[in-house]
């Protein structure tokens, strides 16, 4: 299947849409940053004291007690006096300080009150009686979503820096209520991923160039900072956002968990949009516990998203007590194949010639014993297993034919509610302001942009176009659904999922030979997050997979880059 616009990489999309290419198509990852001054400077002075009075000692400690622990598991150790809510917080700022700034850079902003608000909530834990899964446990979130803390929402883009949002997200309002710590913003593919086609994927022009702590690996996009912060430990959770690909992307190649959540089960409000009948919050973390913590503390009726109403027979509901082998027992999932009778399909779908076909069947067989393989540790866990054929996956629209008119009007109509505090008004100003200054405000250009600013169509063919990419996904999914009488499907190669609303979830599974992250996707059918939270579960602890990346020898990869 095609993969949308936001997700392609950017040398892939340039060959893709027969433009002369892009200057770093034949660069090896590590990927470089370009030679410009829009990155921004991490502020790291509020934790100057606790940084000094941090020991090797204690660090040590730490890396032992945290490097694999749940957030349960952090619960405990607060709970038992080995660890404090404000020491927590000096762990990560000083991962981050070690390992991102300006070598994996996926934190573009701190939050200086992080450390104030970390021993107010140690002050207050034994006398709360209302704690949840995420008090005391710092989050970073994705720099599109808004704070009103004193904190940038920019989506990586120069034109943004200007902007202090009012306050906070939905989905920010429910976390502090839960006592989560905003340890600040993540890095991101800049305006999701939109902004040119020759753009890498987890590059923005404040945040820089985001690394797999993997290795010479992608990143992919465009919460590709959330993943890589969730992946290398600098925060205990991280929030990103999707169009379509880009939650579960990202969190495969950097080999963590994320949870594309049903359209309306987390508060859209005050996020930066690309393409608002599509774009989703959701969680990220090292495990699908985890994920299910924070998705928690996420969720809920929002009276500023009135989508969030569709989703309000979740509001509540605890998401971790899913991660369960017992809750998954008897649970039916479907498994997809392609079939002798797909492969012409299938081949006419990625456009390879039938010339390829016996080169290409190879692979075919290899997806294939992946997918058998996975449906027998579901059925060993208790789950009924039904085969689906590819054929009877509805395909994906077109997403690019949508992204232009829709980025458009959202980037307008959002910048007009920020009233006089908008940095600028309109889509067109946006791309005049970094023309002034190319080099540094767009690098690589800004050909979307420009290719949206040039949409013409009329507001009722918007919403003709808006409402048949919407209902045809979801009319094609209830047809899958029940006539397989599943409520998931076990598959890796569609995005339909996105058009229609519906959440889906990635769980690692394995490197390559090379040590390129592998992982898995499950979609499920809408509000089936407790589905998709149980067979995630399954897979999680019958692979145990996942390995946290070193660090060190992906620092001297990066430094090795910078010295050229």
């Amino acid at each position: 299947m095609e993969k949308p616009t936001e997700e392609i990489p950017a040398e892939e999309a340039a060959a893709a849409e027969g433009g002369e290419g892009c200057p770093l198509v034949d660069l090896p990852y590590p990927r470089p940053e370009p030679d410009y001054n829009a990155k921004v400077v991490r502020d790291l002075s509020p934790f100057e004291d606790a940084l000094a009075a941090y020991t090797d000692e204690r660090r040590g400690e730490l890396d032992d007690l945290l490097t694999s622990a749940t957030i349960p598991n952090i619960q405990a150790l607060i709970e038992s006096g080995d660890l404090t809510s404000e020491e927590l917080v000096v762990y990560y700022v000083d991962r981050i300080q070690r390992y991102d700034i300006d070598g994996l850079n996926s934190v573009i902003e701190l939050n200086p009150q992080a450390l104030e608000i970390a021993r107010a909530l140690d002050d207050e834990r034994a006398s709360r009686t209302d704690q949840s899964g995420m008090y005391g446990i710092p989050v970073l979130l994705k720099d599109n979503i808004a704070t009103g803390d004193g904190m940038h929402a920019t989506a990586g883009a120069v034109v943004m820096e200007g902007w202090l949002p009012d306050r906070d997200a939905g989905l920010v309002s429910k976390l502090r209520d839960a006592g989560a710590i905003i340890l600040g913003k993540a890095n991101l593919s800049e305006w999701a991923n939109y902004m040119d086609s020759c753009m890498p994927n987890g590059f923005s022009a404040l945040g820089g160039q985001t690394e797999n702590p993997y290795g010479p690996f992608e990143t992919y996009g465009s919460s590709s900072g959330s993943a890589v912060a969730a992946a290398a430990n600098l925060a205990a959770v991280t929030v990103g956002s999707e169009t379509q690909g880009s939650l579960l992307l990202p969190a495969g190649i950097n080999s963590v968990v994320a949870i594309k959540t049903s359209k309306g089960l987390v508060s859209g409000d005050y996020i930066i949009p690309l393409l608002p009948f599509q774009d989703v919050a959701g969680p990220m973390g090292r495990t699908v516990t985890d994920a299910a913590v924070l998705l928690t503390a996420m969720a809920g009726v929002d009276e500023n998203d009135p989508e969030t109403q569709n989703a309000a027979k979740l509001d509540g509901v605890d998401f971790a007590e899913f991660a369960s082998l017992e809750a998954a027992q008897g649970k039916r999932i479907g498994i997809v194949f392609i079939t002798d009778d797909d492969v012409d399909r299938f081949l006419q779908s990625l456009g390879i010639p039938e010339e390829n076909r016996d080169a290409v069947l190879p692979a075919i067989e290899d997806q294939n014993n992946t997918n058998r393989v996975a449906g027998e540790l579901f059925a060993a866990a208790g789950m009924e297993v039904v085969e689906i054929p590819w054929s009877a996956i509805p395909a994906a629209p077109d997403t690019k034919e949508a992204l232009k008119p829709g980025f458009k009007r959202a980037i307008n109509a959002f910048l007009a509610g920020l009233g006089d505090a908008a940095p600028v008004g309109s889509l067109q100003e946006i791309i005049a302001f970094n023309e002034e200054d190319a080099a540094n405000r767009m690098p690589y250009g800004q050909d979307h942009l420009e290719e949206a600013q040039a949409s013409d169509l009329t507001d009722e063919e918007w919403q003709t176009l808006r409402e048949e990419h919407i209902q045809s996904t979801q009319q094609a999914f209830q047809v899958l659904f029940n006539t397989y009488e599943v409520d998931m499907f076990f598959e890796n190669l569609t995005q339909v999922y996105a058009p229609a609303g519906y959440p889906a979830i990635t769980i690692p599974s394995g490197y390559g030979a090379d040590g390129t992250p592998k992982y898995y996707h499950i979609i499920g059918d809408y509000l089936a997050e407790p589905s998709l939270i149980m067979a995630g579960y399954v897979l999680e602890q019958a692979l145990n997979a996942r390995v946290a990346p070193d660090l060190e020898a992906t620092m001297q990869l990066i430094d090795a880059v910078k010295s050229e």
